[in-house]
Protein backbone atom coordinates (compact mmCIF):
# COMPACT_ATOMS: atom_id res chain seq x y z
CA UNK A 1 0.00 0.00 0.00
CA UNK A 2 2.62 2.75 0.43
CA UNK A 3 4.13 2.19 -2.98
CA UNK A 4 0.47 2.93 -4.29
CA UNK A 5 0.17 5.83 -1.48
CA UNK A 6 3.65 7.17 -2.67
CA UNK A 7 2.93 7.27 -6.27
CA UNK A 8 -1.27 9.07 -5.74
CA UNK A 9 0.87 11.67 -3.60
CA UNK A 10 3.47 12.15 -5.96
CA UNK A 11 0.25 12.70 -9.00
CA UNK A 12 -1.40 14.59 -6.42
CA UNK A 13 1.90 16.92 -5.82
CA UNK A 14 2.28 17.43 -9.43
CA UNK A 15 -1.59 18.49 -9.86
CA UNK A 16 -1.18 20.86 -7.59
CA UNK A 17 2.40 22.34 -8.67
CA UNK A 18 0.65 22.60 -12.25
CA UNK A 19 -2.54 24.41 -10.99
CA UNK A 20 -0.43 26.97 -9.15
CA UNK A 21 1.72 27.54 -11.78
CA UNK A 22 -1.33 28.15 -14.23
CA UNK A 23 -2.79 30.58 -11.51
CA UNK A 24 0.68 32.22 -11.07
CA UNK A 25 0.69 32.82 -15.18
CA UNK A 26 -2.94 34.12 -14.65
CA UNK A 27 -2.27 36.49 -11.73
CA UNK A 28 1.19 37.63 -13.68
CA UNK A 29 -0.37 38.78 -16.87
CA UNK A 30 -2.71 40.91 -14.52
CA UNK A 31 -0.08 43.00 -12.34
CA UNK A 32 3.10 42.60 -14.46
CA UNK A 33 3.24 45.56 -16.92
CA UNK A 34 6.72 45.02 -18.68
CA UNK A 35 5.38 43.63 -21.85
CA UNK A 36 8.85 41.33 -21.87
CA UNK A 37 8.45 39.70 -18.22
CA UNK A 38 4.45 39.34 -19.81
CA UNK A 39 5.36 37.52 -22.59
CA UNK A 40 8.54 35.44 -20.90
CA UNK A 41 5.94 34.53 -18.70
CA UNK A 42 3.24 33.47 -21.42
CA UNK A 43 5.90 31.36 -22.93
CA UNK A 44 6.82 29.59 -19.21
CA UNK A 45 3.12 28.96 -19.11
CA UNK A 46 2.60 27.35 -22.69
CA UNK A 47 5.93 25.19 -22.01
CA UNK A 48 3.81 24.14 -18.94
CA UNK A 49 0.74 23.44 -20.58
CA UNK A 50 2.64 21.32 -23.21
CA UNK A 51 4.79 18.91 -21.21
CA UNK A 52 2.00 18.42 -19.20
CA UNK A 53 -1.24 17.58 -22.20
CA UNK A 54 1.70 15.25 -24.51
CA UNK A 55 4.02 12.04 -23.89
CA UNK A 56 7.28 13.41 -25.03
CA UNK A 57 10.63 11.85 -26.21
CA UNK A 58 12.98 9.99 -24.10
CA UNK A 59 16.39 11.78 -25.72
CA UNK A 60 16.45 15.42 -23.78
CA UNK A 61 17.20 16.98 -27.34
CA UNK A 62 14.36 15.55 -29.29
CA UNK A 63 12.11 16.62 -26.63
CA UNK A 64 13.27 20.40 -26.54
CA UNK A 65 13.86 20.46 -30.25
CA UNK A 66 10.08 19.18 -30.67
CA UNK A 67 8.73 21.54 -27.46
CA UNK A 68 10.24 24.56 -29.15
CA UNK A 69 8.74 23.82 -32.32
CA UNK A 70 5.14 23.54 -30.49
CA UNK A 71 5.65 26.82 -28.53
CA UNK A 72 6.28 27.68 -32.30
CA UNK A 73 2.80 26.69 -33.37
CA UNK A 74 1.00 28.08 -30.85
CA UNK A 75 2.46 31.27 -31.23
CA UNK A 76 1.28 30.97 -34.54
CA UNK A 77 -2.31 30.34 -33.34
CA UNK A 78 -1.99 33.74 -31.08
CA UNK A 79 -0.99 35.64 -34.41
CA UNK A 80 -4.06 34.00 -36.15
CA UNK A 81 -5.93 35.31 -33.64
CA UNK A 82 -4.35 38.93 -33.93
CA UNK A 83 -4.89 38.84 -37.11
CA UNK A 84 -8.49 38.49 -37.19
CA UNK A 85 -8.65 41.49 -34.38
CA UNK A 86 -9.29 39.52 -31.75
CA UNK A 87 -7.20 40.84 -28.62
CA UNK A 88 -7.71 37.67 -25.94
CA UNK A 89 -5.90 38.00 -22.94
CA UNK A 90 -5.37 36.51 -19.27
CA UNK A 91 -8.12 33.54 -18.70
CA UNK A 92 -9.56 33.71 -22.09
CA UNK A 93 -6.30 33.17 -24.36
CA UNK A 94 -5.04 30.42 -21.71
CA UNK A 95 -8.73 28.77 -22.27
CA UNK A 96 -8.34 28.85 -25.76
CA UNK A 97 -4.74 27.37 -26.06
CA UNK A 98 -5.77 24.62 -23.49
CA UNK A 99 -9.27 24.19 -25.65
CA UNK A 100 -6.94 23.88 -29.09
CA UNK A 101 -3.61 21.19 -27.03
CA UNK A 102 -6.21 18.81 -24.98
CA UNK A 103 -8.02 16.78 -27.68
CA UNK A 104 -4.31 16.53 -29.60
CA UNK A 105 -2.96 15.52 -26.17
CA UNK A 106 -6.22 13.03 -25.91
CA UNK A 107 -5.40 11.42 -28.94
CA UNK A 108 -2.12 10.84 -28.27
CA UNK A 109 -2.48 9.09 -25.32
CA UNK A 110 -5.00 7.23 -26.82
CA UNK A 111 -2.55 5.81 -29.42
CA UNK A 112 -4.42 7.40 -32.23
CA UNK A 113 -1.55 9.85 -33.58
CA UNK A 114 1.50 7.92 -35.60
CA UNK A 115 3.83 10.76 -35.92
CA UNK A 116 3.20 13.68 -33.06
CA UNK A 117 4.53 16.46 -34.63
CA UNK A 118 2.43 16.68 -38.45
CA UNK A 119 -0.42 15.90 -35.85
CA UNK A 120 -0.14 18.40 -33.79
CA UNK A 121 0.76 21.36 -36.35
CA UNK A 122 -2.17 20.25 -38.39
CA UNK A 123 -4.55 20.73 -35.56
CA UNK A 124 -3.30 23.58 -34.31
CA UNK A 125 -3.24 25.96 -37.56
CA UNK A 126 -7.07 24.37 -38.06
CA UNK A 127 -7.84 25.26 -34.48
CA UNK A 128 -8.56 29.22 -35.12
CA UNK A 129 -10.78 28.70 -38.59
CA UNK A 130 -12.59 25.89 -36.92
CA UNK A 131 -14.22 27.80 -34.45
CA UNK A 132 -13.88 30.99 -35.48
CA UNK A 133 -17.53 31.36 -34.52
CA UNK A 134 -17.38 30.98 -30.73
CA UNK A 135 -13.96 32.83 -30.73
CA UNK A 136 -15.34 35.67 -32.37
CA UNK A 137 -18.47 35.92 -30.07
CA UNK A 138 -16.37 35.74 -26.94
CA UNK A 139 -14.23 38.27 -28.31
CA UNK A 140 -17.06 40.76 -28.69
CA UNK A 141 -19.08 39.43 -25.71
CA UNK A 142 -15.64 40.51 -23.79
CA UNK A 143 -14.63 43.93 -25.49
CA UNK A 144 -11.40 42.54 -27.00
CA UNK A 145 -12.28 42.97 -30.48
CA UNK A 146 -10.04 45.02 -32.06
CA UNK A 147 -13.77 46.96 -33.58
CA UNK A 148 -14.47 47.76 -29.80
CA UNK A 149 -10.88 48.66 -29.08
CA UNK A 150 -10.88 51.03 -31.70
CA UNK A 151 -14.18 52.50 -30.08
CA UNK A 152 -13.38 53.07 -26.86
CA UNK A 153 -10.17 54.80 -28.43
CA UNK A 154 -12.22 57.05 -30.35
CA UNK A 155 -14.62 57.90 -27.06
CA UNK A 156 -11.79 58.35 -24.83
CA UNK A 157 -10.61 60.64 -27.36
CA UNK A 158 -13.76 63.11 -27.66
CA UNK A 159 -13.41 62.36 -23.31
CA UNK A 160 -16.48 60.37 -23.44
CA UNK A 161 -15.07 57.74 -21.85
CA UNK A 162 -16.00 56.95 -17.92
CA UNK A 163 -12.29 55.30 -17.03
CA UNK A 164 -9.78 57.85 -18.63
CA UNK A 165 -7.21 55.21 -18.86
CA UNK A 166 -5.11 54.05 -22.00
CA UNK A 167 -5.95 49.91 -22.56
CA UNK A 168 -2.74 48.11 -22.08
CA UNK A 169 -1.59 45.81 -24.84
CA UNK A 170 -3.03 42.33 -24.52
CA UNK A 171 -1.21 39.30 -24.17
CA UNK A 172 -2.25 38.30 -27.98
CA UNK A 173 -1.14 41.76 -29.17
CA UNK A 174 2.47 41.14 -27.44
CA UNK A 175 3.09 37.83 -28.50
CA UNK A 176 1.97 38.59 -31.84
CA UNK A 177 4.05 41.79 -32.35
CA UNK A 178 6.90 39.83 -31.14
CA UNK A 179 6.84 36.75 -33.34
CA UNK A 180 9.33 36.62 -35.90
CA UNK A 181 7.69 37.33 -39.73
CA UNK A 182 8.48 35.24 -42.61
CA UNK A 183 11.49 37.76 -44.47
CA UNK A 184 10.88 38.12 -48.09
CA UNK A 185 13.54 37.48 -50.17
CA UNK A 186 15.14 37.31 -53.43
CA UNK A 187 12.89 34.55 -55.45
CA UNK A 188 15.10 31.29 -54.88
CA UNK A 189 16.90 29.69 -58.75
CA UNK A 190 17.02 26.27 -60.14
CA UNK A 191 20.51 26.07 -60.60
CA UNK A 192 23.26 28.68 -59.19
CA UNK A 193 25.19 28.70 -62.68
CA UNK A 194 21.36 30.02 -64.44
CA UNK A 195 19.82 32.94 -62.21
CA UNK A 196 17.34 33.37 -65.17
CA UNK A 197 14.73 30.71 -63.64
CA UNK A 198 13.17 31.46 -60.42
CA UNK A 199 11.60 28.72 -59.00
CA UNK A 200 7.75 29.49 -58.02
Amino acid sequence: MNVLQSIADEREASAIKHAEADDRWLRECKGIDDPEARRASFHRWVKNQLLKAFTWPEDAARREKLLGQCVSEITVMVRQLRGRGWLLDGEALATEVKDCITPIGTYQHTGKVGDFWPYFRAGVRRYVDANAERIQALARCTGTEEGAQAMGAVLAGLGLDRLGKTRAASMTELVADRAPKKKAGRPRTANKGDQTLPLL
